[in-house]
């Protein structure tokens, strides 16, 4: 039996490296299948000697997708590409797969395939405490998915419809770290517990930032403003150290100019006081650590850090102060649970 995990970040690999402590998987037996440029921290790397690096972006095309649309010879050169990527490694033995999600290309991919016994749909951060399980296909988009896509293209398109495709006889169940996770699939659902380790990271911050992805959405002005307004209410704690660590969104090429103005924005309001983290530390390990204060717009890192002892701020109050109200509560989901571990910052 072979295990192929779907890993796409800290949170994912984890997860992944927990399920296969607990189960007593052989690494020999387990592949990494390493998505959105995603690396793992070197001294977990020399413990697993399988890993494959996709991107999503099988044959080098802009958009990451195996799907090619109109082209319909591309789309079958596509999945030639990646069953010869998986091949090598799975070979004639029967596998798992566990994903995060299944509206996208692979995990219909991986279900599709004969030797496949089944699926496991992993935590996945904010989205999967969430009370829904979208439809990705509706209207006449459902209509061509219904009596084409899916007919002509199955392997791409098997497990596509929903954001977990629970109707799939090869779905075997959701895992997560805590109870909370995966509303509406309790009844599949397998708890493993906070996978996080404690860290040295040569000093003890007293206050840590989150600089979340949505900041590449916003224009300098609201950054700086909600900023301003964040270090007004930090001012107040009398910290010496404050940490802070970019989203990895920030270090694609395409943003590296964004992320330059938040960092001129950031060292402008905060001063000496600030220590940027390697985008290879992991927030859960500090807090799980350090204990200290975390700010973030709405993330589920949050979670994890109160739990751990961290008091979790949210500024999503001032945001509200800048960004149109109908637009923010499209952009972050009201989620009960994730609430309960923040103090709101209203300044």
């Amino acid at each position: 039996m072979k295990y192929v995990f779907g890993v796409s970040s800290h949170l994912t690999f984890y997860i992944a490296h927990r399920i296969i402590a607990i189960n007593g998987l052989d690494k020999q037996d387990c592949m990494l299948l390493l998505t959105r440029n995603y690396t793992l921290q070197e001294h977990f790397s020399r413990q697993y000697p399988n890993q494959l690096h996709t991107g999503y972006n099988i044959t080098g095309s802009k958009s990451g997708r195996v799907f090619a649309g109109a082209n319909i010879f591309k789309t079958i050169k596509n999945i030639r590409v990646f069953d010869a990527l998986i091949d090598p490694f799975v070979k004639d033995d029967t596998f798992y797969y566990y994903t995060q999600v299944c509206s996208n290309d692979l995990t219909s991919l991986m279900a599709t395939k004969k030797n496949c016994k089944g699926f496991y749909v992993i935590e996945d951060g904010l989205s999967s405490y969430r009370d829904f399980n979208p439809q990705t296909f509706t209207g006449l988009r459902y209509i061509i998915y219904k009596l084409f896509l899916n007919t002509f293209f199955h392997r791409i398109f098997a497990c596509k419809n929903h954001f977990i495709a629970s109707e799939s006889p090869k779905f075997k169940g959701c895992i997560a770290t805590l109870p909370n996770c995966f509303p509406l699939h309790q009844d599949k659902l397998q708890v493993i517990g906070l996978p996080f380790e404690t860290i040295d990271l040569g000093f003890s911050p007293d206050a840590l930032l989150s600089i979340d992805p949505l900041y590449l959405h916003f224009s300098e002005d609201v950054i700086r403003n909600v900023y301003a307004d964040i270090a007004q209410f930090i001012k107040t704690k009398s910290y010496k150290t404050i940490a802070y660590k970019y989203h990895p969104n920030f270090f694609a090429p395409t943003n590296t100019g964004h992320k330059n103005k938040v960092d001129n924005i950031l060292k402008s309001l905060f001063g000496d006081s600030l220590v940027e983290l390697d985008k290879s530390v992991v927030l859960e390990n500090v807090l799980q650590t350090y204990r200290c204060d975390f700010y973030t717009d709405n993330s589920s890192v949050a979670i994890y850090g109160s739990i751990a002892g961290s008091k979790c701020y949210t500024y999503i109050p001032i945001l509200r102060k800048y960004i149109d109200t109908k637009r923010l509560n499209e952009i972050y989901p009201n989620i009960p649970f994730l609430n309960k571990s923040f103090i709101p910052i209203d300044v």
